[in-house]
This record gives C-alpha cells, sequence and structure tokens, in this order.
C-alpha cells in the first residue's frame, strides 16, 4: 500500500513538474512578442527603422505594466463575478470585499486607459504627419481620442 502510494505520488510531482517546465518554456517575453505584434507596424505605416525602434522600445518599456494592470483586471473581475454569483446563491453579498474589487477594478481601468493613451501619443510623435493621421484613423475609435480620461472619484 505505501508503495502505491509513493508511486502515486511521484506521479503527480513529476507531472507537475513537466507541466510547469512545458508552459515555462512555451511563454513568450515580451520583447518576443513585442517583435512580432510590432512588424505589420513597420509594413503599415512605412517606418523607418530609426521610427522603428524607438516605438518598439516605447512597447517595451509600458508592456510589463499593462500586463500588470491585465492581470488586475482578469483578477477583480473573477472577483466580482464570484462576488454576484454568491449573492444570487446565498441571498447575502459581503459589501466591502464587493467594494475593494470594485474599486481595485476601476482603479486598474484608469491606469490603463492612461498608459494606452500616453503610449499612443509618444507612438504618434516618432511619426510623420501623414503617418499619424493614419495611426489616429486606426487607433482612435478604440481607445477614445479626444475625450477626456475620466478622473477617479
Amino acid at each position: 500500500m505505501k508503495r502505491l502510494l509513493l508511486i502515486a505520488l511521484f506521479g503527480v510531482v513529476a507531472g507537475a513538474f513537466a507541466h510547469i517546465g512545458f508552459y515555462s518554456a512555451r511563454r513568450q517575453t515580451i520583447d518576443e512578442a513585442v517583435g512580432r505584434d510590432l512588424v505589420w507596424m513597420k509594413d503599415y505605416f512605412a517606418l523607418n527603422s530609426v521610427q522603428y525602434e524607438r516605438i518598439r522600445s516605447l512597447h517595451q518599456r509600458t508592456g510589463p505594466e499593462l500586463e500588470r494592470l491585465f492581470n488586475v483586471l482578469r483578477t477583480t473581475s473573477g472577483e466580482l463575478a464570484r462576488l454576484e454569483e454568491e449573492r444570487r446563491n446565498s441571498n447575502g453579498v459581503d459589501f466591502l470585499a464587493y467594494h475593494q474589487a470594485a474599486e481595485s477594478n476601476r482603479v486598474a481601468r484608469s491606469q490603463c486607459r492612461a498608459l494606452t493613451l500616453d503610449l499612443i501619443y509618444a507612438v504618434a510623435e516618432m511619426m510623420s504627419p501623414e503617418q499619424r493621421i493614419r495611426y489616429f484613423d486606426l487607433v482612435g475609435g478604440g481607445v477614445g481620442l479626444g475625450q477626456p480620461i475620466p478622473k477617479p472619484n
């Protein structure tokens, strides 16, 4: 019996290591993702090599912070969904937990929007006027350019 449990435990540990190793090896670095995602910009906007490298550098600097904010948004959205489900099932809600999750989500959304707008305007500054017009036509509708960023209450 002990031998069976030892073999089962060894199998679970080996499986966990294989799983972690596999996904760690496949996870892209920010540099790889940025490089792949920005190649189309070089062609679409006819960027020269200096423009492309500066834009790539901007994305590399903001990428980790945006990824952190996206993780906060995923976590808080999941927590809000869980609290809503709990409210529906038990007719009770932890108002403090709900408020904290909602506030964290709101702050992360605001920071994400501000950082994204800063990135968009910084990228636009690297472009010629013709490139900038095409760029704002492309990204303008998705981030609400020209609309004020809401101030926190």
